[in-house]
């Protein structure tokens, strides 16, 4: 729980003239509902201007499942997404969810929360219809 301090690295694939954008970026980890749900709220920055996401996880403390509630001000803009998935007995948690791309198959998108004592990694990984990954988004996260 608490205040957090780091770095944000989008990776952009598709621009290959400039692949990786660094930016500094903070997160702010909550319990929420009595407990019951972690959220993570985090900010970035990419074109010059503050960007913004959240992602609210939850379990049933009875099996290791864990869903979620994702969305952000630029992938996700106007929607949400949700996911499910497992939390690790080191204490990671990885859950994946589903996008729409007009045309095509769904999207996969999956996301890494991984605890290291006092700092946790934040990973994002878009995932093609058939099955494979690019990382697309990697925070390094400080308790502040």
């Amino acid at each position: 729980m608490g205040a957090w301090t780091g770095s944000n690295r989008l990776h952009m694939a598709w621009q290959p003239e400039n692949p990786l954008l660094e930016s500094e970026g903070t997160a702010t980890v909550s319990e929420r509902v009595g407990g019951q749900f972690l959220e993570i709220a985090y900010t970035w920055v990419y074109e010059d201007k503050s960007r913004e996401g959240i992602l609210i996880l939850g379990g049933d403390n009875k099996s290791d499942t864990v869903k979620a509630f994702f969305t952000d001000s630029w992938h996700l803009a106007h929607d949400v997404m949700m996911c499910e998935g497992k939390e690790h007995t080191d204490g990671s948690i990885d859950v994946k969810g589903s996008y729409k791309v007009e045309g095509h198959p769904d999207w996969g998108w999956r996301t890494e929360i991984i605890p290291e004592g006092d700092s946790f990694q934040y990973k994002m990984y878009n995932v093609s219809p058939e099955g494979e990954e690019d990382i697309a988004v990697e925070m390094e996260m400080k308790r502040t």
